[in-house]
Parts: structure tokens; C-alpha cells; sequence
């Protein structure tokens, strides 16, 4: 659990490429965050990335689910004295490809719902794609203060 690493099989041996994101440009990110998007509470932390959308992110509902409501609570709350602020399923990629290649990356995500309540997000369609719209404000936002020199 939370390695920093990515572990694949090339030609029949497993690899490990490490996946650590640039610190600096995350700082710069809540730095661009802090000042642009006030409408919205945008925080750094570490991102689970998970094989699955359900038990590997301690859903209740999926097809199969061996464990409790207490097991997942517990599990969650876990993952948060570790510093983990969201689960998703891409970035692991993402920065392991970023580091292999020596380009600064960091993940900006959406947190839909807090896990500890529901396992399911509820919002409406609309507030689902202003949610979204944050992350592409965020990363214009962050492109202009880069280009203008203010970061």
C-alpha cells in the first residue's frame, strides 16, 4: 500500500519506475489555487492510486465486497493519518511515465464525494461538470501566472 512506485511486467520481468510527482509545481499549484479559485477548497496531499473503482477503493457496493462497513472505515481512515486526501484510478501511470522521462508532472483531481460517508457520488450532472471546470481553471490559471512570471 501507498508505494511510490509503479510495478509492470517488461518482457517477462517485473520493473519497478518510481511515480514521485514534482513537489515544487504542486506548491506552485495551491500557490495559483489559493489566489484564483477561493470558491473552492483546494488542498496537497497524496493520491491513492487504486486497480479498481470498487475494492480497491473499499466500496461496499461492488460485486464482490469481503469485508465490513468497519473494515472500510477503518482502512479509510488509515489512508488519511498516511496523508492520502483522494483515491483514483489513473495517476500511478501518469507519474511513473513523468519521472521515466524526467518531466515535471503533478495530478490535479476532483474529490466527488467523501468516502467515510458514501460510496457513491450523488451530484447532479451539472455540479459534476462545474466541479470539473475547477481542474481546467486551476491548470489555465497556472499556465498564465507561469507565462507572466508570477510563479
Amino acid at each position: 500500500m501507498l508505494r511510490p512506485y509503479q510495478e509492470l511486467v517488461v518482457l517477462g520481468e517485473k520493473i519497478q519506475r518510481p511515480s514521485t510527482l514534482d513537489e515544487e509545481l504542486s506548491k506552485e499549484l495551491k500557490t495559483v489555487a489559493d489566489k484564483y479559485l477561493k470558491d473552492c477548497t483546494v488542498v496537497v496531499g497524496k493520491t491513492m492510486c487504486a486497480d479498481d473503482f470498487y475494492e480497491g477503493q473499499g466500496r461496499l457496493d461492488g460485486a464482490f465486497c469481503e469485508y465490513t462497513q468497519e473494515d472500510k472505515v477503518f482502512y479509510l481512515k488509515k489512508l488519511k493519518e498516511e496523508g492520502v486526501v483522494n483515491i483514483e484510478m489513473e495517476s500511478l501511470t501518469f507519474a511513473a511515465m513523468c519521472n521515466t522521462a524526467g518531466i515535471k508532472g503533478g495530478v490535479i483531481c476532483v474529490t466527488l464525494l467523501d468516502r467515510l460517508k458514501d460510496d457513491q457520488v450523488t451530484a447532479s450532472s451539472e455540479t459534476l461538470k462545474e466541479w470539473q471546470q475547477r481542474v481546467l481553471h486551476l491548470a489555465a490559471c497556472y499556465v498564465k501566472a507561469k507565462l507572466n512570471g508570477e510563479i
